[in-house]
């Protein structure tokens, strides 16, 4: 994921508002999202989602633009295999990032806290 683009992106969603004001927006502590902005660390798939939806992009897009893969060329996701055809397209880091945070996500899902790096 490239950080610079996402913080970018970020900025861009949040406009004129107060980075106080839109990590409340997006439900997030403030130090967060100022952490996001700085390119220090990354949203979870349900924070990249409040994020895409803010900046008027789906989640597809984003995670598209944010990884340099050309949105135009991904199909409508529908199903995993779906979702998996796209993986398969990005660098083997990408998919490790990418089953991180799945893992994360479900984990949140389950009620299970996931020790951070």
């Amino acid at each position: 994921m490239d950080r610079k683009k996402l913080a970018a992106i970020i900025r861009e969603a949040r406009g004129d508002r107060s980075q106080g004001k839109f990590a409340r927006d997006l439900g997030v502590n403030p130090g967060t999202l100022r952490n996001w902005e700085l390119g220090d660390s990354e949203p979870s798939l349900d924070n990249l989602k409040a994020i895409a939806d803010a900046s008027g992009r789906n989640l597809l897009q984003l995670i598209a633009e944010i990884t340099g893969v050309k949105s135009g060329a991904l199909p409508e996701t529908h199903t995993a295999e779906d979702v998996m055809a796209i993986a398969s397209k990005l660098e083997k880091v990408e998919q490790f990032r990418l089953i991180q945070f799945l893992v994360a996500q479900m984990a949140v899902h389950a009620g299970i806290e996931m020790a951070e790096d």
